[in-house]
């Protein structure tokens, strides 16, 4: 609606200075209004240069056809300050894009019109006629200056110095900071015209502008806004841009519905065909169009490998460092072996940018190549992106972006993840040879997202612990289902396991391949979308019987299964080997550092602060097995439930664990010999994100209540929920030592939540309020019981202002 907005204000200001008053005056043959002279820039669209103005050949041939404008950056702007959590504004990225039509108007003028897309009935139906009978929105509207007997030529002048989305940046303005449009310091630099694609290049100029920020992360979709205060005011920027207008094919791809229990990407698009009265939304499949050559097709049916009449190619960057470009190669390549499963041979491959000799209609901006472009930017980031035809979901091109520290973070994780396993990865910074082999799953990972494949954060759910470290298993089925899972490495993997460095990363998984095939076979067998889509639905209900193809969408919050940067099928076993390998590097951190170090230990603190990052993902592995129920998106195909609470046996496991290595203070972490080198302490650096941890735990006992309602006897409840809480952290009252700093921080974020959640019964199920005032008392108790046992005036101090918070509350309480 934005877009649409931008487009009609834009098309009052333009129509006034290029609608014309129709005259009996004819015009002039293109032939002699275009002189000698000028530059002629033949192709899909004949382009002209004349005089300092740029005219358009518009064929008859071409009216009525859906054209698509990408807008490329293909040179970043200079910036005095640049947030590093801004994914755009690097040469290489595509940051806006849309659709337009060429139309004649009833006064013999060319319009440039807003399609809107739908399946709709046949062009016999009454229906039909009257979805085509809809005024369809004009973006710009041309007086012809020329004409031939099937083409008029158009002033193209004036628009291309506008700021219109179909041209310019103002598509993106608020993803990259601009301020108002600069029209007297933006000017045209070239045109060219290819046979299915013209590119207009030019530079653009915006005043001061503030940026809405966005956090980095390595999952493309759509990332929540930052608050205002977050918001960064950037100074006048420059840029040069390509618009790209990509003549879409005039017979769309074949639709492929798509199936929710398989993670790609979607387009929605209107159908009336079901039920002409009422439009619902189809959704289709984000594909390339991967089908054989029409001389190959009976190959294909008898199951030889054929070569797709298109095949998918990548264009590395020549800008990327030259020790990965051969690695950026290699994770494009892996992805060959999915689709020889479903008789493509060379389906999809890599190359490096070629030069100007080799392919002279090669560049960044042109849409008919897809690249891989190389950031420089401090931010440690890479995503898939990916440009679609929304008529039919065909995949059109790709711009996958790496920034350059991703390099940065790799190294953090492999270091955390695999220093007990692989020595090399003890010497830092790590050697390019293993930084190539790290960056190349991070492009098959982004390149499987630019084959249409979402993340599937239960890849690694299916696979138990304990086969995860056996490496015959490994080797025969990896430790992860699919590569688009956040997997990371193998962090299960102990040093006695034996594992090699190659085998502790991972790879294209059973799902992928499952995936591709659902979304890629090629089935000219059926004779719609529907029939196509009712046999992959019942071909989906037959493969997921292996409990390695479940998927479920990422952004689950309850389904312990569905987690990023996890492994195996029990996250407090998982966590716990992790833990192991942890407390092995700090036992070792300085001795494998040291060597290699600066004066300032910037890697030991950097390291240091790694492990400590790592060892809050485990325990948020371990949380979400809390309060937690198992989902499906196989309701109706294959009749399976949608909600099944997590156990109580699991519970008691996960409580066991955060009793074990969260409510006994992990001193391991931060021992003196290395904190006096780092300075990273528990007080005042990682104080504040354990409290957090502590009443994200706290407040668990919601869904641990909606469970209990829905479980029944069987469930883990809320009242033996708190009873864990409380022997886990309120036992050190009971003796005669010092409560140390980390576990009096625990009980009085505790106590504070307990306290202030007190005063919200009538949102509370089963009897939690009642519950939460028992744990107040009972804590009360025990604290004044406490006092005769402890004497250091810490502790003491701290007791007594619980005691004093319950009994404040208490004085105040509302009646329950």
């Amino acid at each position: 609606m934005k877009l649409l907005i931008k487009l009609l204000l834009l098309a009052q200001v333009c129509f006034c200075t290029t609608m014309y008053a129709q005259t009996a005056t004819p015009l002039p043959a293109i032939g002699s209004f275009i002189k000698p002279a000028a530059t002629r820039h033949a192709g899909v669209f004949n382009v002209y240069v004349q005089d300092a103005k740029y005219y358009l050949e518009v064929p008859d041939s071409l009216l009525k056809r859906d054209i698509l404008a990408m807008i490329v950056i293909n040179r970043g702007s200079a910036q005095l300050a640049r947030d590093p959590r801004r994914r755009y504004g690097f040469a290489g990225d595509v940051v806006h894009e849309t659709i337009f039509r060429f139309s004649k108007n009833k006064r013999g003028g060319i319009n440039m019109e807003q399609p809107q897309f739908y399946n709709a009935p046949g062009a016999k139906s009454s229906y039909y006629a009257t979805l085509q009978n809809k005024a369809v929105p004009i973006i710009l509207s041309f007086t012809p200056v020329a004409q031939s007997k099937d083409a008029l030529l158009i002033d193209v002048t004036t628009a291309l110095n506008s700021d219109m989305p179909l041209l310019s940046l103002s598509g993106a303005k608020e993803e990259l900071g601009l301020g108002a449009y600069q029209a007297n310091l933006s000017s045209p630099l070239s045109v060219s015209s290819y046979k299915n694609n013209l590119v207009f290049r030019s530079t653009r100029a915006y005043g001061p502008g503030v940026a809405a920020q966005k956090p980095a992360s390595l999952a493309p979709g759509e990332p929540q806004q930052a608050e205002e205060a977050d918001k960064q005011v950037n100074g006048p920027t420059a840029w040069e841009v390509g618009a790209s207008w990509y003549l879409l094919p005039a017979k769309p791809m074949r639709q492929r519905i798509a199936d929710k229990r398989v993670g790609f990407f979607t387009r929605a698009i209107k159908d009336y065909t079901q039920d002409p009265s009422k439009a619902d939304d189809i959704i289709l499949t984000a594909r390339w169009k991967l089908e054989p050559k029409t001389a190959d097709i009976k190959k294909y049916n008898r199951g030889e490998l054929v070569e797709p009449a298109k095949p998918i190619v990548f264009y590395v960057d020549k800008n990327t460092p030259a020790y990965l470009q051969p690695y950026f190669i290699a994770g494009v390549n892996a992805w060959q072996k999915s689709f020889e499963k479903i008789g493509f041979k060379n389906a999809i491959t890599a190359k490096m940018e070629p030069d100007s000799t080799q392919d002279p209609e090669f560049s960044m901006d042109n849409a008919n190549y897809s690249v891989i472009s190389y950031k420089p930017s401090t931010t440690a980031n890479a995503y898939g992106p990916m440009v679609v035809d929304p008529r039919s979901g065909e995949i059109l091109s790709s711009h996958v972006a790496v920034f350059h520290n991703i390099t940065d973070l790799l190294q953090r994780w492999y270091f955390v993840m695999c220093s007990t396993n692989d020595p090399r990865a003890r010497k830092l910074p790590l050697s390019q040879d293993i930084m190539g082999r790290l960056a190349q799953t991070v492009i098959t990972h982004e390149v499987g997202h630019t084959l249409g494949l979402r993340h599937d954060f239960a890849g690694s759910h299916s696979y138990d612990v304990d086969s995860v470290r056996k490496r015959s298993y490994v080797a025969k089925n990896g430790f992860g289902a699919s590569i688009m899972d956040y997997l990371r490495f193998n962090y299960v993997a102990q040093p006695e396991d034996g594992f090699t460095a190659d085998e502790l990363l991972p790879q294209i998984g059973v799902y992928d391949d499952y995936a591709i095939e659902w979304g890629y076979k090629y089935l000219p067998q059926y004779k719609t979308p529907a029939d196509e889509a009712e046999k992959l639905k019942q071909w989906v209900s037959e493969k997921r019987k292996d409990s390695r193809l479940f998927y479920f969408p990422e952004g689950d919050f309850y389904d312990p299964r569905v987690q990023s940067e996890d492994m195996g099928n029990n996250a407090m076993k998982a966590a716990a080997l992790g833990i192991n390998n942890l407390k092995l590097i700090m036992s070792n951190l300085e001795s494998w550092l040291e060597k290699d170090d600066d004066e300032n230990y910037t890697m030991l603190k950097k390291m240091h602060t790694a492990v400590a990052s790592r060892y809050n993902e485990y325990l948020g592995h371990v949380l979400k097995n809390i309060g937690g129920h198992y989902a499906d998106q196989a309701l109706i195909a294959e009749g399976k439930p949608n909600y099944i609470p997590v156990s109580r046996q699991t519970h008691k496991e996960a409580m066991d664990f955060l009793n074990k290595y969260f409510f006994q203070e992990p001193s391991w972490m931060f021992p003196q010999n290395i904190t006096n080198k780092t300075r990273f302490v528990f007080a005042g650096q990682v104080e504040g994100d354990y409290e957090v941890f502590m009443a994200r735990i706290f407040f668990k006992f919601s869904a641990i209540s909606r469970n209990e309602r829905i479980q029944g006897y069987q469930a883990y409840t809320a009242a033996e929920y708190f009873d864990d809480i409380y022997n886990g952290i309120f036992l050190d009252l009971n003796d005669n030592k010092p409560i140390s700093s980390y576990r009096r921080m625990l009980q009085r974020t505790y106590v504070n939540k307990l306290l202030s959640s007190i005063y919200n019964p009538p949102t509370y199920e089963n009897d939690v309020a009642i519950i939460l005032k028992q744990q107040a008392e009972k804590i009360k108790q025990a604290c004044n019981a406490s006092l005769k046992n402890k004497t250091d005036d810490a502790t003491i101090n701290h007791i007594k202002a619980i005691t004093s918070m319950i009994s404040q509350w208490e004085g105040n309480k509302p009646t329950i």
